[in-house]
């Protein structure tokens, strides 16, 4: 059986992970690059698997450009860079980590990160930091809440929710929560999102970003949150309306929000969007680069996990064996 081509778009983590090189060049011939979409375009004509960077938009064009490929594959449970449902119409495999709960269920930096992020904005850390960058130390004028006895309110009550819930009743808050599917946790309530957003002090998202859920919390549901809420969104950014959101923290309808993801993350012009202006210049919004999965121990689970998918896929659908 001939050996695929394959290329792997993250560099540092080949050679680093333990393991990953020993998987993936046991069965295929793998090409280790740093290159951007362009670059990608030119030479994809090359290869039957690609695995890229979230940073890298794999859309049909790029698709396209790849008359050998046959796989694309992301250590990652969200899929929105690449054009999945057309990799579909093209027969195309797809490998993420999106459904694998049980290897899931031992990667939680997602979830540590949101719990950052809700601590950060409950006691307005950002401010904090600043007044002391300023030369100033009143305590007095950087003060933020306690969480004990206040309402979290998760959105989203999958594999993240639920840990983060769990980290929840650990400082004696009240949960409640909203999904499609029954919650059975005896301490967490089930509401409606509208009651969730009424009742909630924070509220923190863990949706997968789909046509269902693009631009969930627009400006009427921002609205419907008590005045002096926080948010928090680890998901993605497409899930919230960003202009609605700089509106409600400019006005103080909401306290403050922590983002780890925001839309148009792989714009080179990112800097320029009103978000972005927003947070250099209020200390109510703070913004991590979309790293709540960017701890050593996750990602060298999750590469080393994805390699092995990948190896195992490729020996199902190989030439002469599908």
């Amino acid at each position: 059986m001939a050996r695929p081509s394959l290329l792997w778009l993250f560099p540092d983590q080949f050679e680093k992970i333990n393991g990953v090189a020993d998987i993936l060049t046991s069965f295929a011939e793998v090409d280790v690059r740093d290159i951007e979409r362009p670059e990608i375009m030119e030479c994809l004509g090359d290869y039957e698997i690609l695995i890229p960077q979230l940073r890298h938009e794999i859309n049909r064009e790029v698709i396209d450009c790849g008359k050998r490929l046959r796989m694309i594959a992301t250590p990652s449970t969200g899929t929105d860079h690449i054009d999945v449902k057309y990799m579909a119409q093209r027969g195309l495999e797809l490998v993420c980590i999106k459904e694998d709960r049980e290897f899931l269920d031992r990667v939680q930096s997602t979830a540590e990160l949101a719990w950052l992020l809700i601590l950060a904005a409950n006691r307005n850390l950002r401010a904090a930091t600043r007044h002391i960058e300023g030369g100033q130390w009143q305590a007095m004028a950087v003060r933020g809440h306690e969480l004990i006895d206040r309402t979290l309110g998760i959105i989203g009550y999958g594999r993240l929710g639920t840990m983060v819930s769990r980290f929840a009743h650990a400082t004696r808050m009240n949960v409640v929560a909203t999904d499609p599917q029954p919650i059975q946790d005896e301490w967490v309530t089930q509401l409606p999102l509208d009651q969730l957003l009424a009742q909630s002090d924070i509220i923190t998202i863990h949706v997968h970003l789909m046509d269902e859920t693009r631009g969930m919390i627009g400006r009427d549901q921002i609205s419907k949150m008590k005045k002096g809420a926080f948010l928090v969104n680890t998901s993605r950014g497409g899930i919230i309306d960003e202009d609605a959101l700089i509106a409600a923290l400019r006005d103080g309808h909401l306290a403050g929000a922590g983002l780890d993801v925001i839309q148009g993350e792989r714009d080179p012009n990112r800097n320029d969007r009103p978000l972005m202006r927003y947070f250099r210049e209020n200390d109510n919004l703070i913004l991590t680069p979309h790293y709540g999965g960017a701890t050593f121990e996750s990602q060298a689970k999750a590469f080393v996990f994805t390699a092995n998918k990948i190896k195992e896929k490729w020996a199902q659908i190989a030439p002469g064996n599908s």
